[in-house]
């Protein structure tokens, strides 16, 4: 596990200095129907690769409340996107690992989310989209989730912004989350 922060922390420093966003984020994980409550960390990094895709790499790490249960998952992902007047399209598509310290150790899985972005006036946007996860062996791994999200982001200037977002969960794991991330862009 040392040899994998210490790959990762090195990954993430080169991944700095190549980034186009970096993007910090905090949540809130409400459990429901008799899921656990915990607390969230994000870090992202996003590159541009021409004007209609985006490449990045995200460590996220869940600690439930009350316990030293801690899940991480480290993630890879690729954003076509397409404008439609002021309205953007996209799909992300990912393929992850997921480490936890208790139950099934470590598994791969992949998402795939599709959504738009559109201006709501001044410097605030607003992003919904709708995202599907499952493990790659879903037989062995409970990793199936749908998740809805809603966001909104306010642009103080070019380089930094906040976003403030809430996710709707539902599959193996049954949560709702608030997530509050600060965006600084190169």
């Amino acid at each position: 596990m040392k040899k994998l922060i210490i790959g990762f922390l090195m990954a993430s420093l080169s991944a700095v200095a190549l980034a186009d966003n970096v993007i910090i984020e905090g949540s809130n994980v409400q459990g429901v129907n008799g899921s656990k409550d915990g607390k969230g960390f994000l870090m992202k990094y996003t590159k541009t690769l021409n004007s209609n895709l985006e490449g990045d790499v995200q460590y996220q790490t869940t600690q439930t409340d009350g316990t030293n249960a801690m899940s991480t998952r480290l993630e890879a992902g690729l954003t076509p996107s397409y404008n439609v007047g002021p309205v953007k399209l996209y799909t992300r598509a990912v393929a992850g690992e997921k480490y936890v310290t208790t139950g099934s150790g470590h598994f791969s899985y992949y998402s795939f989310e599709p959504g738009f972005i559109a201006p709501l006036g001044g410097n605030f946007s607003a992003r919904i989209g709708w995202r599907y996860r499952n493990a790659f062996d879903s037989t062995a791994n409970a990793d199936e989730t749908r998740t809805w999200r809603a966001g909104v982001k306010y642009d103080f200037n070019k380089q930094d912004a906040v976003n403030l977002r809430y996710d709707r969960s539902r599959g193996d794991q049954n949560q709702n989350i608030w997530a509050l991330s600060y965006i600084r862009s190169f």
